[in-house]
């Protein structure tokens, strides 16, 4: 994984968007824009408004509101919010929680201090520990899976990262499952699709497909869909290259 932060910034009519990547942490903010629908994430999702409140949406029917919503990693929910919003995903290893947690609201304080971390290139050192301050230590993680975790973006396969790390295949996929829930498949398809993300504005859909590793652009399209509950056109930074990309 990439430690160093990557980022851009774009304005058309006022509205300003933002998104960066860095290690374990992705970050998409808004100053106004669409409501996304019904998705289902592999990370933590933190949905954070500037000022005002966001309503979260378990798959159950439950409503939790506040100036800030957590959900867990492999829960479906639909999350609205006011214009002026910043989200904030960590992959499912940066943060311990027990039991199986449902969605948390956050009170103003704890946004904030969330807030006045992601306004620019994300600096993981800094964020981890802010993040940690406000929501908790991360887990204990098998040194063994960690190393796959820092390869998880070659895209080495599975079964040769488990050679590599020292594993075996279902070992590691063992591994997987305790320690993000989930197959190490599922991480990889998001680490692309947030790759994709910082492409988008600046290539066609089809072109950033290509190069981020998924099969064609339907393809990039219903992955965007399935986890962030919207589609690479329906924002703002689709329609404009006023800045370079970082």
């Amino acid at each position: 994984m990439i430690e160093q932060g990557r980022s851009w910034r774009l304005e058309r009519n006022g509205n300003v968007v933002f998104a960066a990547v860095s290690a374990e942490f992705a970050c998409y903010a808004e100053s106004s824009g669409p409501v996304g629908g019904g998705h289902r994430h592999p990370a933590w999702q933190l949905m954070l408004s500037w000022d005002g409140e966001v309503t979260a949406t378990d798959e159950t029917g439950r409503i939790t509101t506040g100036p800030g919503v957590l959900v867990p990693p492999g829960m479906r929910c639909a999350v609205t919010h006011p214009d002026g919003f910043t989200g904030l995903w960590i992959d499912p290893y940066g943060l311990a929680i027990a039991g199986r947690p449902g969605i948390q609201a956050l009170d103003r304080a704890q946004v904030r201090r969330l807030l006045a971390c992601t306004g620019g290139d994300l600096d993981p050192i800094q964020l981890r520990r802010i993040v940690r301050r406000t929501l908790g230590d991360a887990p204990a993680i098998d040194p063994r899976f960690s190393r796959a975790l820092s390869l998880l973006d070659s895209n080495t396969d599975i079964e040769d990262l488990a050679v590599r790390v020292g594993l075996s295949a279902r070992r590691l996929r063992q591994l997987s499952v305790e320690t993000i829930g989930g197959p190490l498949t599922t991480l990889r398809r998001w680490h692309r699709l947030r790759e994709a993300g910082l492409q988008l504005p600046f290539h066609s859909a089809a072109e950033v497909a290509a190069q981020t590793g998924f099969a064609d652009q339907p393809h990039l399209i219903r992955t965007m869909v399935a986890l962030c509950g919207r589609t690479p056109g329906s924002s703002d930074a689709r329609m404009t290259l006023s800045a370079p990309a970082r």
